[in-house]
């Protein structure tokens, strides 16, 4: 399935995408999900439950997934409502010429995450931007519905 959706993919691949991601946790059961979408119509969608995750690793397992999806070297405006993410792919260059830690020497929180995300990140030509959760955006309301179906789904097994 997934091969499926990266050829429907390619056929758009000279387009800027709109991708809108979210991950969440609830009850100790995590989700992620994302949407990509061109001119209004979705054209592909995914998402996963977890277990024993954060809320935080979900919102960069969600990113992670879509961008992975794109064919290669893809324009896009990635949606997002999570800040730590932004934030932590602003941060990512310096972190990553000092070999993945905080100026201090200190560990970075999810760094395997953003490592990965920031090299997907630099396949592409990702133009990110923060929308405020639950406020109505159809699509981002979308990877929300995503999100609460994987986690019930993981609940049942």
């Amino acid at each position: 399935m997934y091969r499926f959706w990266q050829r429907v993919l390619r056929l758009f691949s000279g387009n800027v995408f709109e991708i809108y991601t979210d991950g969440s946790l609830k009850h100790g059961k995590g989700a992620w999900a994302y949407v990509i979408s061109r001119r209004g119509k979705i054209l592909s969608e995914d998402s996963a439950g977890q277990k024993k995750t954060s809320s935080n690793r979900m919102e960069f397992q969600a990113a992670i997934e879509a961008l992975k999806a794109l064919p290669e070297n893809s324009r896009a405006k990635l949606y997002t409502d999570s800040r730590v993410m932004l934030e932590a792919l602003e941060k990512s260059p310096r972190w990553s010429a000092n070999g993945w830690v905080k100026n201090q020497g200190q560990p970075i929180p999810e760094v395997d995450l953003i490592r990965e995300l920031y090299t997907l990140q630099c396949q592409h030509r990702i133009e990110w931007r923060w929308v405020k959760a639950h406020s109505g955006i159809e699509f981002n309301e979308r990877c929300d519905e995503l999100c609460i179906r994987a986690r019930s789904k993981d609940l049942e097994i």
